[in-house]
């Protein structure tokens, strides 16, 4: 037996109502995205691109609302804090810039999750073997935003025996992981004094004390790609997001990383071609999405994709 997708409610409570005021006449099931500019236009992305949804916001009204969404749980924006983070109802990710870091009005920024999560059989795949031939792997997942880079970790872990543990770690929840024996933390930004910080790196080196058969990072965008590779070279099995537009540009992210993490290209190359054994790539395509597999292979002092 291997534990599915959880599904996702459409609806919103009544509080979450409440904050979202006057955004929440355009929100219903269809909704993925919605944004307010600094002019405060609301802007609605339903399917492939966004759309004026004629709503427009004041100044004050952005502000309200975008505060709000953030201390709903229990985050903080203001003016010595002019950007955050939350994620609501579990599922619905907020993040706001408030001005002067935002040129006019708040900036507001929501993705919503899909009322029918994707499946396997939503996906285009050119090997219809890759679902299962994926299951043991430590796998990166590849892809622009909105490509299906979180559904896909999802349906892989749906696959992870019911007696492994897992420990996911993410800066924001999204992922939905519904196993007997998974674990997740979250970072922590620091307080109004500048303490109590907890970072992605800091999370990957608590994980290895957990006894993890998989570590599971949400996404790598910084210099906890190496304290990731180091796990995933120590024995453990993982999974991960990168942003990318193509299987050839998932090596220069990674050595990009590394390196913004002060280690060399050539060991960067070294550690993922040992950590990582598949890459999917995920792309939104007419009517859908499409994922495509490539294997890292070691070349000399560089790590390459072949599809």
């Amino acid at each position: 037996m291997q534990w599915g997708v959880r599904r996702h409610d459409a609806s919103v409570s009544p509080t979450l109502h409440a904050a979202l005021g006057a955004l929440g006449g355009v929100v219903d099931s269809d909704v993925r995205d919605l944004c307010v500019d600094g002019n405060g236009v609301v802007w609605v992305r339903r399917t492939a691109g966004f759309d004026d949804s004629g709503i427009r916001l004041e100044p004050r009204e952005a502000r309200r609302i975008g505060v709000g969404l953030v201390e709903l749980t229990g985050g903080r924006v203001d003016d010595a804090k002019p950007t955050g983070d939350s994620a609501l109802a579990g599922d619905i990710r907020a993040h706001v810039v408030l001005p002067p870091i935002s040129r006019g009005s708040a900036l507001i920024s929501l993705r919503f999750p899909r009322v029918v999560p994707l499946r396997e059989s939503d996906f285009v795949v050119e090997d219809e073997d890759l679902w299962d031939s994926l299951g043991g792997r430590s796998v990166l997942v590849a892809g622009a935003t909105g490509s299906g880079k979180t559904t896909v970790t999802e349906l892989l872990l749906a696959r992870v025996p019911l007696n492994e543990r897992v420990v996911v770690i993410e800066d924001i929840p999204e992922l939905s992981v519904r196993h007997p024996h998974a674990v997740s933390m979250t970072t922590r930004p620091p307080n109004a004094e500048g303490a109590g910080r907890v970072t992605m790196s800091e999370l990957v080196r608590e994980a290895l004390r957990m006894s993890p058969d998989r570590i599971v990072v949400g996404e790598v965008r910084g210099a906890e790609i190496i304290d990731l590779l180091l796990a995933l070279t120590s024995g453990h099995r993982g999974l991960s997001t990168i942003h990318a537009r193509s299987l050839n540009e998932v090596p220069d992210r990674l050595i990009a990383l590394g390196m913004m993490a002060g280690v060399d290209p050539t060991t960067v190359a070294r550690l993922v071609a040992v950590a990582f054994s598949h890459v999917v790539l995920c792309e939104r395509i007419d009517g859908g999405h499409r994922v495509r597999l490539g294997r890292f292979r070691r070349t000399g002092e560089a790590v390459v994709v072949d599809s």
